[in-house]
């Protein structure tokens, strides 16, 4: 086994704490590399509220359509009856809820994936949130491998037969029950699912682009490309990036393209049209890129690697619709993925595949 070089890392990802990520006022930034926040305004599901809940009450409206005041007879304005968005009663607090994952703890017992890290030099793509499957890539190939329980090694690993037009150098994504893999499409603006009957057989050697239309139809559209997909463990989001591909003969002077995380939800298998939800908060480059590796089983945390700053970003939001604000640095734990109860992280770091757990 290669040997493991490591350097404290400060204010990390935790658990069973209530996450602060409102839209109106933004979690106060925690100084020396911890939790930050970024001002900014960003969307997520399309049609929904772009703005978070945490602690608001319904805002009494000073003129509007909804709610609005009238005046009394002494010159004096009449209280507001239906204030705020959605027409909630005054004064009504929405709560937040602890989500899986929390802002702050220390990560301790680093230690390595049994039977995925070995001498050779491994990549972790991603793991599902029962911890059971698992796809790396060693030594150029791609693999999979299955274990009976998260206590056990996995099995040293069998090759994925990766289709023509198809590729794991950007990323790939597990479904939760392991039987769905999402790979890149070599013509960086498509993605292809191979699926597969158990978690105990070979995926199919045929790549399903249709689930992943509309998102196709739109890159081609922008002239973006796409790269490393996630799936929601509940299903029913795709994260992926797209990022405007550097011309031949480079960008022109002062111009460098621009990489948006975005996210799309499934209608009856079909990954709709996506929506932006790094917009002005954590947007990147064409070559500084925010790349995602994994959603929290609630969804409200995305882990992602910040080309900008060669970190792994943890990043919170209050409800799978609000803006992911709240910014927590994991460090040098590359490709970030946790388990389900968000208490072991699995992570890439100099060529191992490693956990750590609290």
């Amino acid at each position: 086994m290669k040997p493991l070089a490591f350097t404290a890392i400060g204010a990390l990802l935790c658990f069973g704490a209530a996450c602060s990520s409102g839209s109106d006022g933004h979690a106060p930034a925690l100084g020396d590399g911890g939790t930050s926040s970024d001002a900014g305004a960003g969307g997520s599901h399309a049609g929904k509220s772009s703005g978070g809940a945490a602690g608001h009450k319904a805002g009494a409206s000073s003129g509007g359509a909804t709610g609005e005041a009238g005046s009394s007879s002494d010159g004096g304005a009449d209280p507001v009856t239906e204030g705020g968005a959605g027409g909630e009663p005054e004064g009504m607090v929405i709560p937040v809820l602890p989500s899986a994952c929390s802002e702050s703890t220390d990560w301790s017992a680093t230690l390595p994936l049994l039977g995925v890290s070995t001498n050779a030099t491994e990549r972790l793509l991603s793991i599902t949130a029962d911890e059971l499957d698992v796809v790396f890539v060693r030594s150029n190939t791609l693999l999979r491998a299955h274990r009976d329980s998260a206590t056990a090694s996995f099995g040293s690993g069998n090759a994925i037969n990766v289709p023509a037009g198809y590729s794991f150098t950007a990323g790939a994504a597990l479904s939760a029950d392991g039987k769905t893999l999402v790979l890149v499409g070599t013509d960086g603006q498509s993605f292809g699912a191979l699926t597969r009957a158990s978690r105990s057989v070979a995926f199919g050697a045929t790549a399903d682009a249709a689930p992943f239309g509309p998102i196709a139809d739109r890159a081609i559209q922008t002239m973006e490309h796409l790269a490393y997909p996630v799936l929601s463990p509940d299903g029913k989001t795709f994260v992926f990036v797209g990022y405007t591909s550097e011309p031949e003969g480079g960008f022109p002077s002062g111009v460098m393209g621009t990489s948006i995380v975005y996210e799309s939800a499934s209608v009856s298998g079909i990954w709709t049209t996506p929506s932006n939800i790094s917009h002005a908060i954590f947007d990147g480059t064409s070559a500084k890129r925010p790349l995602p590796s994994a959603l929290s089983v609630d969804s409200r945390t995305l882990f992602y690697f910040d080309e900008a700053t060669n970190k792994q970003v943890a990043r919170f939001r209050d409800r799978p619709d609000a803006p992911l604000y709240t910014a927590v640095d994991l460090g040098a734990r590359v490709g970030a993925v946790p388990n389900a109860g968000c208490n072991v992280v699995y992570y890439t770091s100099g060529g191992n595949v490693l956990l750590d757990s609290k």
